[in-house]
């Protein structure tokens, strides 16, 4: 993990939390192509449970910790996570969510 800072779209404020160390993906497009995709705080993992419950967690804050998928749910409110137990996931998905976050240098 590593501290970074992003803009605050909603105010002229920044927003400081921990991130994971991945700087790009190797995922498929829904023509099984095969592509990078660029980390980026506005890149979003949604997470299909066996049941069909889906969950949306920001990429760049998720952690895997023995069998648990760890990720933040929120960029305002530090702490708001979510925590997966492996053997749920029937899937994942992650997509850009086009939210204005830039990470700050």
């Amino acid at each position: 993990m590593k501290n970074v800072m992003i803009n605050n779209p909603l105010t002229y404020g920044n927003i400081k939390y921990s991130a994971n160390n991945i700087d790009r993906l190797i995922v498929f497009d829904k023509e099984g192509n095969q592509l990078y995709l660029e980390n980026s705080p506005s890149i979003e993992m949604r997470v299909t449970h066996r049941n069909g419950k889906k969950y949306i967690v920001y990429f760049d804050t998720v952690i895997l910790e023995n069998d648990t998928l760890k990720g933040g749910r929120s960029r305002f409110i530090q702490g708001l996570t979510r925590q997966i137990p492996m053997d749920s996931i029937v899937k994942i998905e992650v997509q850009d969510g086009g939210k204005k976050f830039n990470y700050k240098s």
